[in-house]
């Protein structure tokens, strides 16, 4: 189980929003950079960084600073904005390992994969935020303010033909809540595509949440507000 923590963005201060919703924030006294150097301290070898600002106006805001977090031996997956090919562009020529592809893997297939072209498959997570309505998971876009009638499964089943292999999958219901994750979403996910390496975000409480996750065979977990408000071990975590 790979233990990714998340540093969310906005104005230049790590922050976590409840249920995606900006007007639901709560911010954090460490700055981005400090929690990089914080976790990566703690043996910690990726970091998930959402650039709040850039996903909510469409463009990237903050490369800048995310660019100052790269440490070696710390890749960084990023999203938040990264809607264009000259921007997925710029995020590579900045050395950032791992794109975030989000909302336009559901409104925008075609320019999705001229991104999927330009970085290789490898260098894509493919991030879908679900609603769960009458059983069946739907991605919800735009900063998770806009539903769709898609089925997570569908857009899953399309993107592996293109060789996406890493899916991260959030519950909006879930997330920033601290009530536990949806675990028969994840247990469908790899019973569904179990060559998918599966990344699981949103009301992960506890170790005993991460070894369920791990049960189920889910690859990687996204601790953001557990890691924020608690005095949890990260190299403890690790070893689930």
């Amino acid at each position: 189980m790979n233990i990714i923590p998340a540093i969310d963005i906005q104005s230049g201060k790590a922050v976590r929003l409840q249920q995606g919703q900006f007007d639901r924030l709560s911010e954090y006294t460490p700055t981005p950079a400090e929690l990089a150097k914080r976790y990566a301290d703690q043996g910690i070898n990726r970091l998930h960084i959402v650039d709040l600002d850039g996903a909510k106006s469409g463009t990237l805001q903050q490369l800048d600073l995310i660019k100052d977090l790269q440490q070696p031996g710390l890749a960084l997956q990023i999203g938040g904005g990264i809607r264009s090919l000259g921007m997925a562009q710029n995020c590579l020529d900045a050395g950032i390992d791992k794109l975030v592809i989000g909302s336009i893997a559901v409104s925008n297939p075609d320019l999705t994969c001229q991104i999927i072209n330009l970085a290789g498959p490898k260098r894509i997570v493919l991030a879908l935020d679900i609603n769960m309505q009458d059983g069946i998971p739907k991605p919800a876009i735009h900063a998770w303010q806009t539903p769709t009638s898609q089925s997570l499964w569908d857009l899953v089943e399309h993107y592996q033909t293109l060789g996406i292999t890493q899916v991260l999958c959030t519950d909006i219901a879930c997330d920033g809540m601290m009530g536990g994750p949806n675990f028969g979403l994840y247990q469908q996910a790899v019973t569904r595509f179990p060559a998918i390496a599966w990344q699981a975000s949103g009301g992960i409480r506890n170790r005993d949440d991460i070894k369920a996750l791990a049960d189920l065979g889910v690859s990687a977990v996204i601790l953001g507000r557990m890691l924020y408000e608690s005095d949890v071990c990260l190299k403890a975590l690790q070893s689930c």
